[in-house]
């Protein structure tokens, strides 16, 4: 929990200092774990010019799996980096880079544990300007996450590809 504290510290001082803030959500789908991936991010432009937004961002996204009554969540909160290349078309190619801890809980008929455990990431996309404010999103995203300790336990999490596609307000 004082991870996650500290995250949400450094995401809302990277917002309070933005010269715009950026709210934005995700929905996708894991490719090898055949499962929904959600996202939700807030953040801000800390440096814009005409052809190049930079951002930081902090994300929190979520995945669920479930099997022989055993029921798996994972909860990764990043702190991204994220480039926006602007043109005139009103097409916006991005790319990005995040680094965080992930949450791991197992829930099945004989108990539930959970651990943290670091997660890193990297996406890249097309956003099309819908209006003056709202930025709708076509990507994928690498989710790396470590092995966690489960009922005494290494349990290896991995690696998946993600296709999403989003929606984004700047204010």
């Amino acid at each position: 929990m004082k991870r996650f504290a500290l995250l949400s510290l450094i995401a809302l001082s990277l917002t309070a200092s933005a010269q715009a803030v950026i709210i934005g959500v995700n929905t996708g789908y894991l490719v090898d774990s055949q499962e929904a991936y959600f996202a939700a991010r807030i953040g801000g432009a800390f440096s814009e010019n005409d052809s190049i937004s930079h951002q930081g961002e902090f994300e929190i996204g979520y995945t669920q799996d479930s099997d022989a009554g055993i029921k798996a969540d994972i909860l990764p909160l990043m702190l991204n980096y994220r480039a926006e290349f602007k043109n005139q078309q009103g097409w916006t190619p991005y790319v990005g880079v995040g680094a965080g801890m992930a949450r791991a809980s197992l829930k099945a008929w004989f108990g539930s544990q959970d651990d943290w455990t670091f997660a890193l990431q990297g996406f890249a996309g097309v956003g099309y300007k819908a209006s003056a404010n709202a930025t709708l999103t076509l990507g994928v995203r690498y989710l790396w996450i470590d092995d966690v300790k489960l009922f005494g336990t290494a349990v290896e999490v991995g690696d998946d590809l993600a296709i999403e596609a989003g929606v984004s307000f700047k204010f």
